[in-house]
């Protein structure tokens, strides 16, 4: 999920842009500070997981010109620091990219959006709907907070990706669904198991580690 610079047309590139930075103002806006500068071993966590992150997206199988997979790992982060951090995160770590020559700055805002804002959005909004609707159980946590999460955040990422190679005349839809579509299945589950794994470790470890998750909520009393 890296678009190259050059393949799209200037109003989508700018339209991304525009998207893009309106969704960074609010992060900023949202993001919990405060907390997050209190604590010194919260930045130091931020630091190491970006750098995971940096890791999984960087193994990566291309499948055409613009089209590739791999790992997101964005759930983890989402439940780990919140939607606005792992927004915020996701902009350095394609910077970073961008910066070493690794992708390019032109299609930064829509590699951001597709890999990073979407999945921390989505991520954060199964967490809502499993806590405002569900028993606060561990397992529900894991499985569908964590495991189903991470799932729908990636499949989101790329049928969103997908629509957009499509809807602007890169490719059309059969050759989507033949060199890339098709291979989702493989990527879906161990997507859902990553985030599920690391998680579980955390909340066991480290419970003060992951934002999301509160041993009052989930363990106290259970």
């Amino acid at each position: 999920m890296n678009l190259p610079d050059g393949l799209l047309s200037e109003a989508w590139i700018l339209a991304s842009w525009a998207l893009f930075g309106l969704v960074l103002l609010v992060a900023v806006w949202k993001a919990p500070w405060r907390e997050f500068l209190a604590v010194g071993e919260r930045q130091h966590v931020f630091l190491g997981a970006c750098l995971v992150l940096v890791l999984l997206w960087s193994l990566r199988a291309d499948v055409t010109p613009g089209v590739s997979i791999h790992f997101l790992g964005m759930t983890a982060f989402t439940l780990m620091f919140g939607w606005a951090l792992a927004v915020l995160a996701s902009a350095v770590i394609l910077a970073g990219y961008s910066f070493l020559g690794m992708a390019g700055w032109e299609a930064l805002a829509l590699n951001a959006l597709v890999a990073g804002v979407l999945p921390a959005l989505v991520s954060d909004v199964v967490r809502r709907v499993v806590y405002a609707y569900l028993p606060h159980n561990f397992f529900i946590y894991i499985f569908l907070s964590a495991f189903a999460g991470a799932m729908l955040a990636v499949l989101s990422a790329a049928l969103t990706l997908s629509w957009v190679m499509w809807g602007s005349g890169l490719y059309d839809w059969s050759h989507l669904s033949h060199d890339y579509l098709r291979y989702l299945p493989l990527i879906l589950f161990p997507e859902g198991v990553l985030n599920g794994m690391l998680i579980t470790t955390f909340v066991v470890i480290r419970p003060q580690w992951v934002r999301s998750f509160d041993d009052a909520d989930y363990i106290v009393g259970k």
